[in-house]
């Protein structure tokens, strides 16, 4: 019996040899047209990986030579493809041939970076090329790399705030073109009002159109969009109401309402009537109340989440506390005010509105370290040796109640610290020791801001913040710590947690450096470089998997420093309790079940939501500043 010839493995083979032979894989094509095409597709898949990896640690050189011997294999491929298409104009092959096609850039999306796919961005281009070959009415309108790439961005990596930024850093070609703009912008407004107003599950996607259109609309792109009214034309083909409701903000100049701003966005100014309401509950808490805490906020914020206290032992060490807003105290987590403040994910704050998670009593009331009142704290106790390092041993978290006794403003802190033989002017200047120790001593999150700094154009590039007043420092610090804590304790005590880890991946070190080398022989940073160099660098998420945080230059971090300000830091709080404070209340596995669905779910989740409300306060802004919100808001 003959054995049956594995054609996907073979094909690979050829392709990676040192001469493959491109007629033999159009053979396999004729022969056996799925398989082969889907081992085509998964060898360009390796080289892209390739790509990327060669693009890190290649020297130049030798890069240039695997640039050119990828873009050759690449090419004849994607020849073999095109080939059998106009060979096989057979209507059920294209659709195969189309649909694999965009399977594969669909997952191609969720594989790579921002950086790694502008690697590959010409490939990918190209393969948008061949999808377009397999439409038998021959309707793409656009040609060229750049009209390829933001189609893909559009209806595969389907990134708002990648496409914004493709957009920004192209918009002179795009103006310049008068084909690639308006052949994209052709293809949304048919997808648009193609959508099917009567189907639940298309609220979503006309949600995200809407937002693509406006990005398309917003200034010089917009101008030279609505330079004809064809696109109104076109709209005004459709009897449905949200196309209407379109027409109507672009004839009106997109003047409309704060709210109907956010609508668009998935966002609400107002709060639903909830029937539940809280008070203020002492419960089994420790006792801080004669604490002298100070917290360290702008003049006018009353959302107050931290506040800080150390004192020197007589051993000549000290003890150092950092009291969080405690959100578990107050709000069970099955309550429907925690399940809004999960859906608004993080308080936006705009140019004279602020849109808060929480109900304006709890955030800037019960659960805000105001002074002068009881406040329930989840706090975080450390002994500090006289070097100013952590003695981890001594490291636990305990639910408190305080009373805060200074409110401080960044400018106040500051005149403090200046001042000598105070008790609190010398708490604060131990506190600044403490906290710029332990940034000293991290050396990876020294060069992560410097490099950071630099793209910012700050002026003070080896300052972990923006403003450089010890003040602002010890409130940075003193968040930083706090995230490290969960962490620190999970390794100390072996506890295997599972938690919302806030990730950052390990930038590129040597593109850094590159750049870096760079800016030293120019004397100042042009806006092109500087733009280009902050597209690449990569952001921090949310995640269920812990890969660490190389931003700050450690191995775990959880954010719970502001939890009435961001529901994840809250839902951090939540898993403190069951698998930290009350690890040994009730059924531990049982716990963690629970909290493994929660945290996957809501990680995917806020990661998705922040980005949208990012693009929300971003059109917001941009229409407050144009005078484009209505004066007279709804109240």
């Amino acid at each position: 019996m003959a054995k049956k010839k594995n054609i996907a493995k073979e094909i690979k083979s050829n392709v990676f040899s040192c001469n493959p032979d491109y007629d033999v894989i159009y053979d396999h094509l004729n022969e056996s047209f799925e398989e082969s095409l889907s081992a085509i597709l998964n060898s360009i898949l390796s080289i892209f990986r390739d790509i990327n990896k060669g693009k890190k640690s290649g020297e130049k050189k030798e890069y240039e030579e695997e640039t050119d011997i990828n873009n050759e294999i690449i090419s004849n491929l994607v020849e073999c493809l095109i080939v059998y298409i106009e060979e096989h104009r057979n209507k059920n092959v294209l659709n195969k041939m189309h649909d694999k096609i965009d399977i594969f850039l669909s997952n191609l999306s969720k594989s790579f970076n921002w950086k790694e796919l502008m690697n590959i961005e010409k490939y990918i281009s190209i393969l948008v090329s061949v999808q377009n070959k397999c439409l038998i009415t021959g309707n793409s309108k656009g040609k060229g790399d750049k009209y390829n790439f933001i189609m893909y961005l559009v209806f595969k990596k389907k990134d708002i705030e990648l496409l914004s930024k493709y957009l920004f850093n192209n918009m002179n070609e795009l103006i310049i073109s008068n084909n690639i703009l308006p052949s994209v912008f052709a293809h949304i407004i048919e997808k648009y009002i193609s959508i099917d107003e009567d189907n639940e599950d298309s609220k979503h996607e006309i949600k995200y159109f809407n937002q693509i259109i406006y990005l398309f609309l917003r200034g010089k792109l917009g101008e030279k969009l609505l330079s004809k009214d064809e696109y109104l034309c076109i709209l005004k083909t459709s009897n449905k109401s949200f196309v209407w409701d379109l027409i109507y903000k672009i004839e009106n100049d997109f003047v409309m309402s704060r709210e109907e701003v956010a609508n668009a966005y998935g966002v609400s100014f107002y709060f639903p009537p909830f029937k539940e309401k809280y008070e203020y509950v002492d419960g089994n808490t420790k006792d801080y109340t004669k604490q002298e805490v100070l917290t360290i906020d702008n003049d006018e914020d009353t959302c107050l989440d931290d506040g800080l206290f150390i004192k020197k032992r007589s051993n000549g060490t000290y003890r150092l506390y950092i009291h969080l807003a405690n959100v578990p105290e107050i709000i069970p987590y099955t309550s429907n005010i925690m399940r809004e403040a999960l859906k608004r994910q993080k308080t936006i704050y705009l140019p004279g509105a602020t849109i808060p998670i929480f109900e304006e009593y709890l955030s800037s009331g019960i659960l805000s370290l105001l002074p002068n009142k009881v406040t329930n704290t989840l706090t975080f106790r450390v002994d500090v040796d006289t070097d100013y390092s952590l003695l981890l041993d001594t490291l636990t978290i305990i639910p408190g109640r305080i009373i805060s006794k200074h409110k401080l403003s960044y400018e106040e802190a500051d005149d403090i610290l200046k001042k000598a033989n105070t008790p609190l002017s010398e708490n604060l200047n131990l506190l600044s020791e403490i906290f710029n120790r332990l940034s000293r001593d991290n050396l990876r999150i020294k060069s992560f801001h410097k490099f950071k700094n630099i793209l910012s154009q700050r002026t003070d590039t080896n300052s972990s913040k923006s403003d450089t007043s010890p003040s602002h420092l010890i409130v940075e610090q003193s968040m930083v710590l706090s995230g490290r804590f969960v962490p620190m304790l999970n390794k100390y005590h072996n506890l295997n947690l599972i938690m919302p880890w806030r990730v950052h991946p390990k930038f590129d070190e040597e593109y850094a450096k590159k750049i870096l080398d760079e800016i030293d022989h120019i004397d100042e940073m042009s806006d092109a470089l500087r733009r280009v160099a902050r597209d690449y660098f990569p952001k921090s998420y949310y995640s269920f998997e812990n890969i660490g945080h190389a931003g700050l230059g450690i191995d775990g971090y959880v954010r719970v420093g502001s939890s009435d300000r961001r529901a994840m830091d809250a839902l951090a709080e939540y898993i403190i309790y069951d698998l930290i404070i009350n690890r040994n209340a009730g059924d531990l596995d049982y716990k963690y079940y629970f909290w493994e669905k929660e945290i996957k779910y809501w990680c995917e989740y806020a990661n998705n939501k922040i980005a949208e409300n990012n693009s929300f306060a971003e059109e917001y802004s941009y229409l407050k500043k144009n005078g484009k919100i209505l004066e007279l808001e709804k109240k």
